[in-house]
């Protein structure tokens, strides 16, 4: 069996999400499984590169493809100046750009992906489009089994892939549905990819189910045509097949949830939890040696705050809608993260950095005695704290699957999760007799909200007033295990093995 792993990030050579953890570890877990398996991936930066030429958008762009090995598996990365090596923001604005274009190349290129300003997904749509084409003659030359391609992105390389009647296999894995890559159809008038929404047969699974917004979607196109399509999770699985709800923070599928549902009552989706990493074994050494650990970083951490010893609450993410939202929103004249700094005894160590409004509305709080605030992307701090902190906050809106609450675990930190996606699968609640952590959703955004506060006093009361029974969910969360390897071999049994089989 012969599988060519495609993502637009791969660790630890680029990451920026949870694509590269998955990019970077799965496929050696494959291996081990005895999967013949490749990884390709963008080339970010800039280097010499060979004389090889892909048509695209009429011009003949240079591609250089480089070898490189990650534990034993081969790493080919596509190189090209245009779309993945130049910062476009340190061009003068009068040196030509590849093609005209008055919203693209103004960004800086060489990075895994680009935060369009003007049309959402623009930049990225143009850049994995010729990834995509790009990789076809790869396809051809290596002549694996199957293509196994990662979100909206590749979606592009699944619809050339059908137009030119490939006879791969074609697998998809969905780590966020939230992310489509939608374009309105005139704003990619005259792109290389319209060949694919020209196309007979292909075309009518591009066009995006909101006919009304007259757009493309590339992952809906990456569903249609993958012989296979899973999620990194279980019950995100579920969870796309349903329609949004926004009464209670529930986004569902954000619109292809009649695709999804069409192809589970197919079984042609599944839920594939990711792994893990984990450093070291649980053994009850180890345990103690952790909680030795635990002790000396939270008193460490101590030192940011008026209580030192208090029952210190941690946060590390993004400071994005996602991560985010539930803390900033309203409960009776005060925001959710207000109600938990107000409970006795609590103290809040917050890492986080990305979009503006949710950076202002941490900073009114800086001066909070029980609040310790580091907006940026530090790294060693977000370790200090998951180890440091007594139970580890992630109140997402959803989670396809997760890792912060993996890490947390492994270091005897309880998470504090919303009930959603991958962390139902790897959080179990504090009140059964496997519990491992603490929980909260409901039935409406009152209901959330509420529920958010009141689980953060029930862990504040097992922590004071039960502290065997927060040791035993300490030891129990330590020793949890998600490993790749019961991953791998759920991809070659449920997704790679049925899918040669049709």
């Amino acid at each position: 069996m012969k599988v060519l792993y495609i993502a637009a990030e791969c660790k630890p050579f680029s990451k920026v999400g949870g694509v590269g953890d998955v990019a970077g570890e799965l496929p050696v877990a494959l291996k081990q499984e005895g999967v013949e398996v490749e990884i390709v991936t963008p080339w970010y930066g800039r280097t010499k590169i060979d004389d090889r030429k892909v048509d695209f958008h009429g011009n003949k762009e240079p591609v250089g493809i480089v070898h490189a090995d990650l534990m034993g598996v081969p790493v080919n990365f596509v190189k090209n100046p245009t779309y993945f090596e130049t910062d476009y923001t340190k061009l003068p604005d009068n040196q030509p750009r590849p093609f005209t274009n008055p919203y693209l190349f103004k960004k800086d290129y060489s990075t895994p992906y680009v935060n369009s300003d003007t049309i959402a997904f623009y930049d990225d749509a143009l850049r994995f489009s010729f990834f995509s084409a790009a990789c076809l003659s790869l396809i051809e030359d290596k002549k694996p089994d199957i293509v196994h391609v990662n979100d909206w992105g590749l979606g592009y390389l699944l619809g050339n892939m059908a137009i030119r009647k490939m006879r791969q296999k074609r697998v998809l894995t969905i780590h966020n549905i939230g992310y489509q890559g939608t374009i309105g159809k005139e704003a990619i008038r005259g792109w290389d990819m319209e060949r694919i929404l020209q196309d007979d047969n292909v075309g009518p699974l591009f066009v995006d189910p909101h006919t009304e917004w007259n757009s493309v979607n590339a992952l809906r196109l990456a569903l249609e045509l993958a012989d296979y399509t899973n999620t990194v999770s279980p019950n995100y699985k579920d969870e796309i097949t349903q329609p949004e709800n926004k009464k209670r923070y529930f986004e569902g599928g954000k619109g292809l949830h009649s695709v999804t549902s069409r192809l589970a009552n197919k079984g042609r989706l599944h839920g594939i939890l990711n792994g893990f990493e984990y450093q070291i074994e649980p053994t009850d050494r180890s345990f103690k040696e952790t909680l030795t650990q635990k002790a000396k970083m939270k008193q460490a951490l101590g030192k940011e705050f008026e209580n030192p010893g208090a029952f210190l609450l941690g946060f590390v993410g993004r400071a994005v809608e996602q991560k985010f939202k539930l803390l900033a929103e309203e409960l009776d004249g005060k925001s959710v993260l207000e109600h938990i700094l107000d409970i006795p005894g609590v103290n809040v160590a917050v890492v986080a950095t990305g979009e503006e409004r949710y950076e202002l509305f941490l900073s009114r709080f800086v001066d909070r005695p029980n609040l310790s605030v580091t907006i940026a992307f530090d790294r060693e701090k977000a370790r200090q704290i998951s180890l440091g902190s007594d139970v580890f906050l992630m109140p997402s809106l959803f989670e396809p699957c997760g890792i912060t609450q993996m890490e947390s675990l492994s270091c005897a930190t309880p998470p504090l999760v919303r009930w959603t996606g991958g962390l139902v699968d790897t959080v179990k609640p504090h009140t059964a007799d496997d519990g491992t952590g603490f929980g909260f959703d409901g039935q409406t955004s009152r209901e959330v909200l509420t529920n958010l506060v009141a689980s953060v006093h029930d862990a504040l009361k097992m922590y004071t007033k039960a502290q065997d029974g927060f040791r035993n969910l300490q030891w129990r969360g330590f020793r949890q295990r998600f490993l790749w390897a019961t991953a791998a071999r759920r991809y070659v049994n449920d997704i790679y093995e049925p899918t040669l089989r049709m």
